[in-house]
């Protein structure tokens, strides 16, 4: 379970649970004015345990109001990941007095007590609510039954091509795609899997969305993956290519895996329903250590708000992009004298050529990042703060991440630090690395190898 820390990690801009456990967002979605955060949730400890729907509200993405659990388990099992959509033209009939539903979609997973975990199955099912804050479940649940063990986290989605409603879920290693005009009843109509160099393993939280660029449509796919020999963490991959209504199909083969976020603590990410931006939010932490992280009453938050977009790059092609909502929080930046202000803060480095940005505290602990020898962007965290909670944690593999960059030349670093947990951004976004740190001390100095220059951004 997540262990008492020497000090308090509470993030201020990432979204944390009040108490207890917290992991995959779920039903993000965007009505009236409000943006709906759910969320896979342990009300009764700080580690995974049954499962219900956290709820929180927030009007900008980064200021949350907590709400009443959405979602409790049943008598057909635990609440599972899924998603939401608003229904603004009354399609699954559950709207009332002229108020549209928020209509969720969620995995039931059920455990047979006294068996194996092979006996456990898994099953879709629907709940809505008028009022944004109140669901019911509907009585003919599960709207698509199931008795496969992996058959979970259905996204719906808005399939424009067939002017339907869309569903894609995971199902062992790959994407089932499905249909329907109600949300209630489903036709299957098409996979997608690991065939070619594909990364093998159980799949999980697919999203499907269409993004514009080049003057036409293009159609991604996230893919969430368990741990493997591939990726030695929980990650999420991306893929782009085309969708006909009824399935997707990839652009080409990656020969390695395309992740959406080069750090290891960004997972399960998906995006909102029904906004004007293409907007996701990820677990910001890894399944591999997440238990065992020193936040003492609560244990995981999630990422900062990103709008995706999609990147014509000189040296990697189109690749998928992301930009932080929290930087309209931070004001212009200013000279940095080399110390920081606080544990919430920005820092825009720029320069060309090899560079190392060190933030340092009293306590002699450091965090690295910047862009090395080779033209890789880097993190390290291996001297960073606290580890011994973790070997996992404390591990090379899991502290020290490069990638190629997709451009040449000048760069500009942005790191956004709240903390216990950093972002950085890059190369318009085309490079992100969202890592969790526990330092004994704040960072209170920052210092940068080369003729880098720094400018720092306090919140308003």
């Amino acid at each position: 379970m997540s262990t008492n820390g020497i000090r308090n990690f509470r993030p201020e801009l990432h979204y944390t649970p009040e108490s207890n456990w917290i992991n995959d967002p779920n039903g993000l979605v965007y009505e009236n004015g409000n943006y709906h955060l759910f969320a896979q949730y342990n009300p009764d400890a700080a580690h995974w345990g049954p499962m219900h729907w956290a709820h929180a509200v927030s009007r900008d993405l980064i200021h949350w109001q907590h709400l009443p659990i959405a979602l409790y388990p049943d008598e057909l099992g635990t609440i599972f990941s899924g998603s939401a959509v608003y229904d603004s033209k009354h399609t699954s009939g559950f709207g009332k007095d002229g108020k549209a539903p928020i209509v969720a979609v969620f995995t039931h997973h059920h455990h047979e007590e006294g068996t194996d975990h092979a006996q456990d199955y898994e099953q879709q099912s629907i709940a809505w609510s008028t009022d944004g804050v109140h669901f019911e479940k509907y009585e003919g649940n599960p709207v698509l039954p199931s008795r496969a063990r992996d058959f979970r986290d259905p996204k719906v989605f808005r399939n424009t091509v067939k002017n339907c409603w869309g569903l894609v879920l995971a199902a062992g290693d790959r994407v089932h795609f499905y249909a329907s005009k109600d949300l209630k009843n489903w036709e299957k109509t098409g996979e997608f899997g690991p065939e070619g160099n594909y990364s093998q393993g159980v799949w999980e939280c697919p999203d499907l969305f269409p993004l514009e660029v080049n003057g036409e449509t293009r159609w991604v796919l996230l893919v969430s993956m368990g741990r493997n020999e591939e990726n030695h963490g929980a990650r999420t991959q991306y893929f782009i290519g085309s969708f006909d209504g009824d399935t997707f199909t990839c652009d080409g083969r990656f020969t390695e895996p395309e992740f959406i976020d080069c750090g290891f603590d960004n997972y399960a990410g998906v995006t909102f329903d029904n906004a004007s931006e293409r907007i996701l939010i990820g677990w910001g932490i890894n399944w591999v250590y997440a238990n065992e992280s020193p936040t003492g009453e609560y244990c995981g938050d999630m990422t900062l708000p990103r709008t995706l977009s999609l990147v014509d790059t000189p040296k990697g092609g189109l690749r998928l992009a992301g930009a932080s909502k929290a930087d309209a929080f931070f004001g212009e930046g200013v000279a940095c004298d080399g110390t920081l202000p606080g544990e919430v803060f920005k820092l825009t480095v720029t320069g060309e050529g090899p560079c190392t940005v060190a933030l340092q505290n009293d306590a002699g602990q450091q965090f690295l990042f910047g862009v090395n020898e080779q033209n890789e962007a880097f993190i390290d965290r291996r001297a960073a703060g606290a580890k011994d909670f973790s070997e996992v944690f404390a591990s090379d593999w899991y502290s020290v991440i490069s990638a190629p960059r997709f451009y040449d030349g000048a760069w500009k670093l942005e790191l956004t630090f709240d903390h216990s947990i950093a972002e950085l951004f890059l190369d318009n976004g085309t490079r992100i690395f969202t890592q969790v740190v526990y330092p004994d001390t704040p960072y209170t100095a920052v210092t940068a190898s080369g003729n880098a220059g720094i400018l720092v951004h306090t919140l308003k």
